[in-house]
């Protein structure tokens, strides 16, 4: 079963505590001027002071509307609104909706990400318009922008509709074990433009999201966490292979961390240069188990070998020498003049 990874309980309770101040905050703010806006008429001043005029295209024609300092500020207080609700949301949703229901961590990532980028969009649209600026006159803009989007941002456009692809597929999830080119290390964050991986180092690698949709990607727990291990062992000529065969399952069964089923299995591979070649494999369920049952492995077996009799062979080399009467002929001639006499050193005076 694949390990989920778990939620930060301080940073969904942050995010929860901040959308409700936030909207708390709405509250008394309508309240107070639901109670105040008539008694106190100044208020109505930032509707009095135009800032500019907007033509809106309505089916009983263009109509001539005027964009007030009141319109402004109140375009203002919704991008603030919506900045904080699209940065807090993923706590609340945590608390409120998402954990009632059977969903596991990766569904909950696309679920909050895909509606952050919705309340980003919607709450653009409300600023938009209450500053005059409707969709009549900003499709001409997108669609000048989606022209320069394509000839000169193709790789970001490409990549932010990588990013939403696979938050609705998810062949990726946040937690997963992946490989990608030399890369491997686990999905940390998923963005508009890049995946972050953290490896093995704690290094942080920001894959781009195109690239998991054109190229190959290993996922080591997409849909199962249960991997093969393989430990390599060569025995010496004229060991007993049925004993080794035997000793090397007794080893793997009595680990803890492998697996009944599928079942571990020594197979004779074949016969080496120096040794007989055995090949234990066996399952781990967990990925983060793999390297400290590969640890156990190797040692056990060893000692297990030792106890045995059984020996593990180092490669051997003949070195064959030719040519033995030439080089005896140089070591004669050179022990000659090693053995000469020597001139006496000069003299200083």
């Amino acid at each position: 079963v694949h390990e989920e990874p778990e939620i930060d309980v301080v940073t969904v309770s942050q995010q929860t505590r901040g959308i409700l101040r936030a909207t708390a905050l709405v509250l008394v703010a309508m309240l107070l001027w639901k109670i105040w806006s008539g008694l106190i008429p100044a208020f109505g001043i930032f509707n009095d002071v135009v800032l500019w005029s907007s033509v809106a295209t309505t089916p009983a024609g263009q109509v001539v509307t005027a964009v007030t300092l009141g319109n402004l500020l109140l375009g203002v207080i919704l991008l603030g609104l919506t900045v904080i609700a699209a940065r807090n949301l993923p706590g609340f949703l945590e608390v409120v909706v998402l954990h009632r229901f059977d969903i596991d961590s990766g569904s909950r990532y696309a679920y909050t990400t895909i509606t952050r980028y919705l309340i980003l969009a919607v709450g653009l649209v409300f600023v938009f318009s209450h500053i005059g600026a409707d969709w009549s006159k900003l499709q001409w803009i997108v669609a000048a922008l989606g022209v320069g989007l394509g000839f000169g941002l193709q790789e970001i456009v490409a990549n932010f509709v990588s990013g939403i692809i696979i938050l609705f597929e998810r062949p990726v999830r946040v937690g997963d074990l992946i490989t990608i080119d030399d890369t491997v290390g686990t999905v940390s964050r998923i963005q508009i433009r890049a995946i972050t991986i953290t490896d093995a180092d704690n290094f942080e690698v920001l894959v781009p999201n195109k690239a998991f949709i054109t190229r190959s990607v290993k996922n080591w727990s997409l849909t199962s966490s249960v991997t093969r291990l393989v430990v390599n062992v060569g025995i010496g000529y004229g060991s007993d292979v049925a004993l080794a065969q035997k000793t090397m399952l007794d080893v793997a069964r009595a680990n803890e961390h492998v697996l009944e089923s599928p079942a571990p299995v020594v197979l004779f591979l074949g016969f080496g240069d120096s040794s007989l070649d055995l090949e234990l494999r066996v399952f781990v369920g967990r990925i983060e188990q793999r390297m400290s049952t590969l640890h156990d492995l190797h040692v056990a077996v060893l000692d297990a070998f030792n106890k045995a009799g059984i020996e593990i062979p180092f490669p051997r080399r003949d070195v064959h020498v030719q040519g033995v009467d030439g080089i005896g002929s140089l070591q004669q001639e050179h022990a000659g003049e090693s053995q000469s006499p020597q001139e006496p050193p000069p003299t200083i005076r």
